[in-house]
């Protein structure tokens, strides 16, 4: 069995992988919270580790630490991102007792979370400053109102509905962060918000043979909105520090104010748990080839290539809405930007730099090629202000 503790750190989540090599089933437990609520990028690598168990075997269980025996054992877990996620995911669900629980009673429970999804009232989506739009393939709401004007995958929602729900988010994670950032910073976000979600839901809903995902072939595409805190007198916040991309980014956000005070942070997500960039891509460039047979060089090429194209893995005559105009923002906000996906996980710091190109490095410097992960996940942190 895998037991995945709250406080668990990015480089443990990627360890957890070589458990999966396994040709026996696995059982996971998951917590019912997250260490202060999972420091920067936590939550979509538990989400993206529970897709990838998830597809490993048909005979994998998912546990919660609750002791309370039936689909109540579930409920605090349904109120978090990763928890109701993985519900939804998981190929069977029981009980502290081992009993078999019917995957619709337990996701019954997260009702209201769904309709709060629905009805825009973002603060009741999810426990903790924060909110989650998540899109569940084969589900009655899987074309959410906030995101789509009509419950079809072409159905999406405008640039100006974007800019709106975006400052729904912010506002759910730190009012005060709306009259801090400037509009044209805000509508940046929105713009690279919805690009990333437009290509989310182009070639997420679907796998790279074009077979559509549905109720017993699950697939999730998200938003998610966090409020995030770094503290560097307190032990907890010491340990997101635990590799080097997120060492500098907080060290430098600690220059731009004071180091006695506690800096915070919004985190935006984009997330799927599709075909990821570089498969997607493959796909569509060289039909014959396979990702499992193709070098991490090559898979960043095809990465690097369907961002320098503009095209997002959309599909061959498609263009994007320019990423470069994001990016320029991005540089003004002094942000972070992380991508998982395939064997890559890349970072781009935007504090220490003027660069206004898609140039990113990799995540682990002695571990360039990581464990394949399911999907994609692009994680933005912006500091907001310091406090004292």
């Amino acid at each position: 069995m895998i037991s995945l503790n709250s406080n668990l750190t990015l480089i443990e989540i990627e360890d957890l992988y070589l458990k999966l090599q396994s040709e026996k089933p696995i059982d996971v437990r998951l917590p019912e919270h997250l260490k202060q609520g999972g420091s920067f990028g936590i939550t979509s690598a538990i989400i993206q580790f529970i897709a990838t168990w998830s597809r490993s075997s048909r005979e994998n269980k998912l546990l919660p630490y609750s002791q309370t025996i039936g689909v109540s054992s579930y409920a605090k877990l349904l109120h978090q991102p990763h928890g109701l996620t993985a519900c939804y995911l998981a190929p069977n669900l029981v009980d502290s007792k081992g009993n078999n629980l019917r995957k619709s009673e337990v996701l019954a429970q997260a009702i209201p979370y769904i309709d709060a999804m629905q009805t825009s009232k973002l603060r009741e989506t999810m426990n903790g400053r924060g909110a989650i739009l998540a899109c569940f393939a084969g589900a009655r709401n899987e074309f959410l109102l906030p995101l789509y004007e009509r419950p079809t995958s072409d159905g999406l929602r405008g640039v100006k509905d974007f800019e709106l729900l975006t400052q729904q988010l912010i506002n759910c994670c730190d009012p005060s962060a709306l009259r801090r950032l400037p509009g044209a910073h805000i509508q940046a976000i929105s713009l690279l918000i919805r690009e990333l979600f437009e290509n989310t839901n182009d070639h997420a809903t679907s796998d790279e043979c074009g077979k559509e995902y549905y109720w017993e072939y699950p697939n999730v595409r998200s938003i998610i909105a966090k409020y995030i805190t770094f503290n560097p007198n307190d032990t907890d916040s010491i340990k997101t520090l635990s590799d080097v991309p997120h060492r500098l980014f907080y060290q430098k956000a600690l220059l731009d104010y004071t180091a006695t005070k506690i800096i915070d942070f919004l985190e935006v997500t984009v997330i799927d748990s599709g075909p990821g960039i570089a498969k997607r891509w493959l796909s569509h460039v060289s039909p014959k080839d396979k990702i499992e047979k193709i070098s991490i060089d090559s898979e960043e090429r095809l990465v690097r290539e369907a961002f320098e194209l503009g095209k997002t893995t959309k599909n061959i005559s498609g263009t994007g809405i320019g990423l470069n105009t994001v990016i320029k923002s991005l540089v003004k906000l002094k942000a972070l930007l992380r991508l998982r996906t395939g064997r890559l996980c890349l970072y781009q710091n935007f504090s220490s730099n003027s660069k206004q190109v898609f140039a990113p490095s990799h995540w682990l410097n002695n571990r360039k090629e990581l464990p394949r992960t399911v999907g994609t996940s692009f994680s933005i942190l912006i500091p907001l202000s310091s406090k004292k």
